[in-house]
């Protein structure tokens, strides 16, 4: 953290998340759930089909899509329960768990 108490970098501001969350999706409003993802990747699939019906073109935002949902919906929650479960080994009093072994000293 700076002067100011601002977090400097992405690693900071992990290791001063709660620890309350088990999963990376209570931490996402709800148009940033599972199921929008899913739903929003279906609607792009067929809409390129129904307004180009091009089967290359199809194909194509099929593959982008795989690789958005295999990245937002498999290994970002993944890595984030990962993460989560490493931080929940270092606890030793409960404390450090919301606010950083720092800022409870």
């Amino acid at each position: 953290m700076d002067e100011n108490g601002a977090v400097d970098d992405m690693d900071g501001y992990m290791n001063y998340l709660s620890l309350e969350y088990d999963s990376v999706w209570d931490t996402k409003p709800s148009w940033c759930q599972p199921w929008t993802i899913m739903l929003t990747g279906v609607v792009a699939i067929a809409s390129s089909w129904l307004i180009l019906h091009s089967i290359l073109v199809t194909a194509v935002v099929l593959s982008l899509i795989c690789a958005w949902w295999y990245i937002f919906l498999y290994t970002y929650p993944k890595a984030y329960s990962d993460m989560i479960a490493e931080r929940r080994k270092k606890v030793t009093d409960g404390v450090e768990d919301t606010f950083g072994l720092r800022n409870t000293q």
